[in-house]
């Protein structure tokens, strides 16, 4: 070998092919050239040869049966098979089935049923994908040991009296949370936490799929539709169309463009939510970029709406104004959904683009890919199946044995409201079917009285809804007055005192539009109790309905035209009259 070629190939360089001469296979001649020749090698060459014919020796032994029974053993405490952990969750299926049976059912139909909620049309496909990520992780999740643990029974008796608290007290909500607190128990008291920790992702995600409160869901539709129509007022003139906004109304000079509920952006909000962690999870293995994508699903989908409006407005001003409504309006809802779609995906290029991936935490990282012995535990044992099974029994027993008809009081429906109070003449003003679709079911009269000896006339409206255990319950004014075109100016908590009847809070609202204003006092009132906040009518409906199996409840709401420079309390000091003539009345309307 001559010294030029010994300079080139080192010995650090060779070791590399001494291990392959060992394994029996060949080299190339450089190499082997230099190992023969160099002493280090060849020594090295010699000890590499010694251990492999060691390791041959002591894999051909036989170990001892006393060590093969403790591996065995070890083997079978700390890997259980898909049989050994879902029998565990399949044995008080029946009975969860059994429990849950009208509350899944529903949601199923709110989700595509005749009668959908387009709101939360993508409900289906989540409890889907989460079953799909269970299946993707089934061999992480299979080499975790069974560690049941009690501290799941308590999750298991909370979700079981959350379930009591929302059948009885007519709050789907509630309902159809606790099955989701139910399986998180369930899953801790038969697998253990660790094995929790590892489906947590796809447990959380399935919170997706519950429709959010009606209560909640109103403070949220109605700011989009405000920021949606500003916005649109903002930028159409700059394009040359004058408007004039009202509320949430933006008046063209061809026609007005309501900003309804639909035009929100509140259904593609809670789809591309749901989409942005379903695409987080399968294309982006970084957590803190998964987050990123799922908070930009808001700004997104409020863009991408607010191009909607005013691209609706661009159309009907300069080319049809059936543009607004039917099909056309419909297809620009699919279109909004596609360009946010397209706005998050060039949101995640742009990441990747700016932030390269170099490795980072995953959500799924929570399943481990080893397992911990557990000494004695193979599988659930049978007192943690019986000791939730016995309540899950429990409460199915009570629930069935407490299931009773819904108390219906005799009344008088609403119009039959007298028409004449004191000098107070009324006339029905008819309720168009958008907005009793909006309503839902229920007995409402809208009445207009007017007095001889007085200019300004009296608007009386009262909602009342015999059930609210399906969902339906009481829209507030404050997203129904700015709704069609009216502006709160000024709200104040009032006391209001009748002759023969305790005190009780309402609301008094001054609203606006134009040079126009308006006072309007409402309440919630039900079974001979009136409040003024929305969220004490909601925790009364549902005390009362337990107590007196009865969801039933009304909105009284009394407006009317203020004269110029008149005052609040003025405005309030005249309708005190009308008022004391209404309330006295209202139990023959609104059951006590």
């Amino acid at each position: 070998m001559s010294s030029s070629t010994r300079q080139i190939m080192r010995c650090d360089e060779a070791a590399e092919f001494v291990s392959v001469l060992c394994d029996g296979e060949s080299i190339p001649p450089v190499a082997a050239e230099h190992v023969g020749a160099c002493e280090a090698c060849q020594a090295r060459l010699k000890e590499y040869g010694q251990i492999g014919t060691e390791l041959r020796r002591v894999a051909s032994l036989e170990p001892p049966a006393e060590v093969r029974a403790r591996t065995w053993e070890t083997r079978q405490r700390t890997t259980s098979s898909w049989w050994e952990k879902g029998w565990a969750l399949l044995a008080p299926l029946p009975l969860i089935a059994w429990l849950y049976a009208s509350i899944i059912a529903g949601l199923f139909l709110q989700w595509v049923g005749p009668h959908h909620d387009p709101n939360f049309s993508h409900g289906i496909f989540v409890p889907l994908f989460a079953l799909f990520v269970v299946w993707q992780d089934r061999k992480k999740l299979k080499a975790i040991a069974s560690a049941p643990s009690w501290a799941g029974l308590p999750l298991v008796v909370l979700s079981l009296l959350v379930l009591v608290l929302g059948v009885l007290g007519a709050e789907l909500f509630l309902s159809r949370v606790s099955l989701l607190i139910l399986l998180a128990g369930l899953i801790v008291l038969l697998l253990g936490w660790t094995f929790f920790r590892a489906v947590l992702f796809p447990w959380a995600f399935l919170l997706m799929m519950i429709p959010i409160p009606t209560i909640v869901f109103n403070q949220i539709t109605f700011p989009l539709q405000l920021l949606a129509s500003k916005v649109a007022a903002t930028v159409l003139p700059v394009l040359g169309i004058p408007v004039l906004r009202e509320g949430n109304v933006i008046n063209l000079p061809s026609m007005p463009l309501e900003v309804a509920e639909a035009c929100s952006g509140i259904r593609s909000l809670m789809s591309l939510v749901t989409l942005a962690i379903i695409y987080g999870y399968l294309l982006e293995k970084r957590l803190w970029v998964r987050w990123l994508l799922v908070l930009a699903a808001v700004p997104i989908t409020v863009a991408a709406n607010d191009v909607r409006i005013i691209g609706t407005g661009l159309l009907v001003q300069y080319w049809n104004p059936e543009m607004a409504e039917g099909y056309f309006h419909a297809s620009w809802g699919l279109i909004t959904f596609v360009v946010s779609l397209i706005m998050l995906y060039g949101l995640h290029g742009l990441v990747r683009f700016l932030f390269p991936e170099n490795g980072g935490e995953s959500f799924t990282s929570r399943a481990p890919t080893s397992t911990t012995v557990v000494p004695g535990v193979r599988g659930p044992a049978p007192r943690f199946i019986l000791a939730a099974t016995l309540f899950i029994a429990a409460t199915a027993i009570f629930l069935q044995t407490s299931a009773r008809s819904e108390v219906f009081p005799y009344r008088l429906a609403l119009k039959q409201f007298p028409a004449q109070l004191s000098s107070w003449t009324g006339a029905n003003v008819p309720i168009d079917k958008e907005v009793l679709d909006i309503l839902g079911p229920g007995d409402f009269l809208l009445r207009l009285y007017q007095n001889p000896q007085e200019t300004q006339y009296i608007d009386l409206f009262i909602a009342y809804f015999r059930s609210q255990r399906t969902g339906d319950t009481i829209h507030s004014p404050q997203h129904c007055l700015p709704g069609s075109g009216w502006t709160p100016v000024e709200n104040q908590r009032i006391t209001l005192t009748m002759p023969g009847h305790e005190p009780f809070p309402a609301n008094r609202y001054i609203v606006a539009k134009g040079d126009s204003r308006e006072l309007v006092l409402y309440w919630y009132w039900a079974h001979d109790r009136g409040v003024a906040s929305e969220y004490w009518a909601k925790l009364y409906l549902v005390v009362d309905s337990i107590k007196m199996n009865r969801s039933d409840g009304a909105l009284v709401r009394i407006t009317t035209p203020m004269y110029p420079g008149e005052t609040a309390d003025a405005a309030q000091q005249r309708l005190r009259p009308f008022t004391s003539d209404v309330i006295p009345l209202l139990h023959h309307y609104i059951p006590r």
